[in-house]
């Protein structure tokens, strides 16, 4: 076992592995876990300062130290000043400079705004021109007097103004052009007696804590601002993922930038749900439409042979278990291949048009008008007699007759052979009115056309 580990320690790919393993687990937090975590990037840098301080207090006093201490404890105070001057929190500094008074040696301490109008002091301290602070760029020693020495640096935005911005994945380091957001002043008298050793460590432990405390305090107002908006961005994208299209969010984010999104998100929210819309309409449309096609004939509007089948079927059983009485008429034009072949198959379209409105024109509203072929047609006569139907069909067949067909300056007579066979409960099956209506037509045809043929005389003829 401890060779393996040996092993892997000196293997290369391990610090790649490692940091593999840190992405991952970092895109795995959420964005309030990320952001405590950004505010306590800061640990490690204070832990190190709190070290450099202890060892300095264990040195013992003198001008070297005091330069050292002064500048380590005035860069440690604006980096833990950063959120409350930021924040222009009074409070969370009069703790932090109370905690820097209790040091030996600490004569004055106070905090500037960005403006140069002091936050908080402490002390009596002998400060130099306002505008020399402002000028300062960096921790340094500002002036030695008698002994005494003054110390500034600037507060420089961080963490704070990286998540204010959303830029979590850029170092601080980038955005260090920016202007300072305050300053501290820092004044150590030699003179005064120096409290060393355990009590210097735990004032810095708690400017430290402080710090922190900030710094999640910032982190957490951030995530509530921040966080629930996204959250609630994320909830909506997920409902309208499941098929909830009428999902929205209040616009109510505390900035004027979330809440230009979330009236985006609501409003590309609005379009998608018009297309779903629009393309589920067109859908039932197109299936309507392609049912229709498939139980229609496309020239003439009427129930096609898919129709016409159905429908028989539907006729023969109603009749062998109702006891229902119908007639079914087949219709073959007479002479229609003569107009196809002088005017063309539009003339014969035109035609076929015409006899069926003429069809339908002649039959009651519960019969059904087929078309079922070529020139074929047929009717399914319901709860009608034989007597009935041979006096309908003959009316139509001399309307078929009567009938001319104008086309290029060209009359076209034509007329219909019609063949019936009723459909009663002693009808074995479909087939057999198929049939017999097929055969009456047939014999219709041979009996010289325009005629009207029940069955039973096709039958005995």
């Amino acid at each position: 076992m401890a060779m393996e580990l040996l092993k892997f320690v000196h293997d290369d790919k391990w610090p790649g592995t490692f940091l593999a393993v840190c992405a991952r687990w970092i895109e795995g937090r959420s964005l309030t876990q990320h952001l405590l975590l950004m505010a306590l990037a800061p640990l490690p840098f204070l832990l190190a300062a709190l070290l450099m301080l202890h060892e300095m207090a264990r040195t013992g006093p003198h001008a070297q130290t005091n330069l050292e201490r002064g500048l380590a404890t005035v860069r440690l105070l604006a980096s833990a000043a950063e959120s409350g001057v930021y924040l222009k929190s009074p409070r969370q500094l009069e703790q932090m400079l109370e905690a820097v008074r209790a040091l030996g040696g600490v004569a004055a301490v106070a905090i500037y705004e960005q403006s140069g109008q002091p936050l908080v002091v402490r002390g009596r301290p002998e400060l130099p021109a306002p505008g020399r602070i402002a000028g300062v760029r960096s921790a340094g020693l500002l002036n030695e007097k008698a002994g005494r020495m003054a110390f500034a640096a600037p507060v420089e935005p961080g963490q704070i103004l990286l998540a204010r911005l959303g830029r979590h994945d850029e170092p601080p380091g980038k955005f260090a052009g920016l202007p300072a957001i305050g300053w501290v002043y820092l004044e150590i008298d030699p003179g005064v007696t120096t409290l060393y050793g355990d009590k210097f460590v735990l004032a810095n432990l708690f400017i430290a804590f402080a710090t922190l405390l900030g710094g999640a305090y910032a982190a957490l107002r951030l995530a509530r601002a921040v966080g629930e908006p996204v959250a609630g961005l994320a909830e909506a994208a997920r409902r309208i993922r499941a098929g909830q299209g009428a999902a929205r969010v209040p616009v109510d984010a505390a900035s004027r930038e979330l809440r230009s999104l979330q009236e985006g998100f609501n409003t590309l929210a609005g379009g998608i749900d018009e297309v779903r819309r629009t393309m589920q309409a067109r859908m039932e449309e197109a299936t309507d439409r392609f049912a229709h096609e498939a139980l229609h004939d496309h020239l003439t509007g009427l129930p096609n042979r898919r129709a016409f089948d159905r429908a028989l079927d539907d006729a023969v059983s109603n009749a062998r278990r109702l006891s229902d009485q119908g007639v079914l008429c087949f219709i073959d034009l007479d002479y229609f291949k003569t107009v196809n072949d002088l005017g063309g198959h539009a003339a014969g379209d035109a035609l076929l048009c015409e006899v069926s409105e003429l069809i339908l024109q002649g039959v009651r509203a519960q019969d059904l008008v087929c078309r079922v072929g070529g020139d074929e047609f047929a009717i399914i006569l319901r709860a009608c007699s034989a007597d009935d139907a041979r006096r309908l069909a003959e009316g139509l067949c001399g309307a078929i007759a009567a009938l001319c067909f104008n086309w290029e300056n060209q009359c076209f007579k034509v007329s219909a052979s019609f063949g019936m066979a009723v459909i009663n409960d002693t009808v074995p099956d479909t087939a057999a009115v198929l049939k017999a209506a097929d055969a009456a037509c047939y014999a219709a045809k041979h009996e010289g056309r325009n005629k009207v043929v029940l069955c039973h005389e096709a039958c005995s003829g």
